[in-house]
């Protein structure tokens, strides 16, 4: 039991709302998540594709909801397996992000390569799951800017939730990209 970011003796993640029923919870947060990606999708957060920068994107999305938005978390986590442990989130953090947008500006001209390395990237940011909650909605906007920056869509109406998730899972028990890489290819195109 978390008892740090959820209420006593339940998994209902403390919330501005002050709501203990998890569904109503994710009723709640479906609603105000989807009107500031929303916003994002006007509006994007301007930054230097840091840590910061995805720091401030988190704040942005869930803002309305939790008090420690935008905060590293300070527990360890895990769904089918384990993130990032705690203690090692900021020197992960520093070796990803400054090779994330990096790396993408140099292979933004040929979409073959951008899609690959993006990939790599993606997985590594996916690993270190920096929030107690929030991580893949603020990893798909971060990444989305990135493409948007260097001249592609990031559409993921060609994938679903569970595609993405048993990639995700795929590249965190294998180290393999490959379903991952799968999936960004029909989702990433060049902008027209």
């Amino acid at each position: 039991m978390d008892k740090v970011y959820c209420y006593p003796d339940t998994s209902v993640l403390k919330n501005k709302l002050d709501i203990h029923d998890k569904d109503q919870l994710i009723t709640a947060e479906t609603s105000l998540v989807a009107v500031r990606l929303y916003q994002l999708q006007k509006n994007p957060i301007r930054g230097s594709f840091d840590y910061d920068h995805l720091r401030h994107i988190h704040h942005y999305i869930f803002q309305d909801l939790y008090s420690w938005a935008e905060k590293t978390r300070t527990v360890n986590i895990a769904k089918t397996n384990l993130f990032c442990l705690v203690q090692f989130i900021p020197g992960y953090a520093e070796s990803i992000f400054p090779a994330y947008y990096n790396d993408c500006m140099r292979a933004k001209d040929c979409p073959k390569e951008f899609i690959h390395i993006f990939t790599g990237h993606y997985a590594d940011l996916n690993a270190l799951h920096p929030f107690r909650e929030g991580n893949g909605r603020s990893q798909r906007e971060f990444a989305r800017e990135i493409c948007v920056k260097c001249g592609y869509a990031f559409d993921l109406r060609h994938t679903n939730h569970e595609e993405i998730l048993l990639a995700s899972i795929e590249s965190l028990d294998s180290g393999s990209n490959a379903s991952l890489e799968a999936i960004f290819k029909k989702c990433i195109k060049p902008l027209s």
